[in-house]
């Protein structure tokens, strides 16, 4: 009869140990949200280079995809594959619990060299 406490506590610590890495990829996790509404399935991480916070997503089979910058919560394209993505979602009708992303045609992001290696 121990097996039953035993379970639902292994079943509280994963769902807890979920909720802990959604939070700690938030940003990371909303890119991916932004790619797939834009009908691409990436994966996403976050990256920090010189002082600046970046948002770069992988194809499934590891090609690069596309790169953001995040300029005050809002995600800016910072690639060709950002750009198409942002227009793809002009086109979209449902964009709630999506993050802010954008082009930015006066001031473009410049993307680190190494950023998609």
């Amino acid at each position: 009869m121990k097996a039953k406490p035993l379970l639902i506590s292994l079943g509280v610590a994963a769902l807890v140990a979920i909720g802990i890495n959604d939070l700690m990829n938030k940003d990371a996790n909303a890119l991916e949200r932004v790619s797939d509404r834009a009908g691409l399935q990436v994966d996403c991480s976050i990256v920090k280079s010189d002082g600046n916070r970046w948002g770069v997503c992988r194809y499934k089979n590891g090609a690069p995809a596309s790169a953001w910058l995040d300029r005050d919560g809002t995600w800016i394209a910072a690639n060709g594959n950002a750009i198409k993505v942002v227009d793809r979602l002009a086109n979209a009708t449902d964009l709630q619990n999506l993050p802010n992303v954008m082009r930015d045609y006066t001031s473009p992001p410049t993307m680190p060299a190494d950023l998609l290696k």
